[in-house]
């Protein structure tokens, strides 16, 4: 066979290899199953009147009910109207029990929280005791109320507001009887795939046959995905190109001055 049509040919076949990173990874994407979460899920049953039950429950769920008084900070604030005023508020009725508050902004910030939230969290480090305050507003904003309580009321405050497992859906009843039912043994967990029903509401607080159960991250799996091994197969393809495309130029050269 002459010697420009073999270096012809490896030069195209080396051509075709050197984007296979790409091609390679996206075909890999688009033919696997769907990806799976990163995160590992466990169910727990929640005993409302053991204290370590308590404890768990609220570590893991007391945003459904709670605002950490941090979220007010600079950082995290830009959600409020006047988050320095509206957390000095609040900072001095749990140092106090309550506080009056004269700017409009702060005041509408509170009727903002007082409607989301019953509880507010101290983490601030001027107030004692810290844990779990009752938040009352009254006065159309104008006079904040809190009281320091146990983890109790807050526990209470979550399991009520925790989904039915009669209400859901046929496909969400699936996902959590997976978590359920992989939350003991030896191999614990369950890591559910991205587009199963209701992992979208994950962790969460689910009452199923009379139990609470407290669904939380167990671990977490570091995945680059499928794509990402296409990717690492084509890279390999691609050095092939490039070697074809050596032995192409060399050949062809070594052919013409000959």
């Amino acid at each position: 066979m002459d010697p420009r049509r073999v270096a012809l040919l490896l030069a195209v076949v080396g051509l075709l290899c050197l984007p296979a990173p790409y091609y390679l990874g996206w075909a890999a994407e688009a033919t696997s199953p769907p990806a799976q979460t990163s995160q590992i899920y466990v169910a727990e049953p929640i005993d409302l009147d053991n204290v370590s039950d308590q404890k768990r429950l609220v570590s893991a769920h007391d945003h459904e009910v709670a605002l950490p008084d941090y979220r007010l900070t600079a950082r995290y604030g830009e959600e409020y109207r006047a988050p320095n005023a509206t957390l000095d508020a609040l900072v001095t009725a749990m140092r106090e029990g309550s506080a009056t508050v004269d700017d409009p902004d702060a005041r509408a910030d509170l009727r903002e929280i007082d409607r989301e939230y019953a509880f507010v969290r101290d983490t601030n480090e001027n107030t004692d005791p810290d844990g779990y305050y009752r938040l009352t507003v009254e006065e159309n904003g104008s006079l904040v109320r809190a009281e320091s309580v146990s983890l109790r009321p807050v526990a209470d405050a979550i399991a009520a507001q925790a989904p039915r497992y009669a209400n859901l859906t046929a496909g969400e009843q699936r996902t959590v009887d997976r978590i359920i039912d992989n939350s003991t043994g030896d191999d614990l967990g369950y890591r559910p795939y991205v587009n199963d029903p209701y992992v979208d509401q994950l962790p969460t607080t689910v009452r199923k046959d009379g139990t609470l159960y407290s669904v939380s991250v167990y671990g977490h799996v570091d995945d680059f995905g499928s794509g990402f091994a296409g990717f690492v197969v084509g890279l390999g393809v691609a050095a092939l190109g490039i070697v074809l495309l050596l032995t192409a130029g060399g050949l062809y050269a070594y052919d013409r001055w000959r």
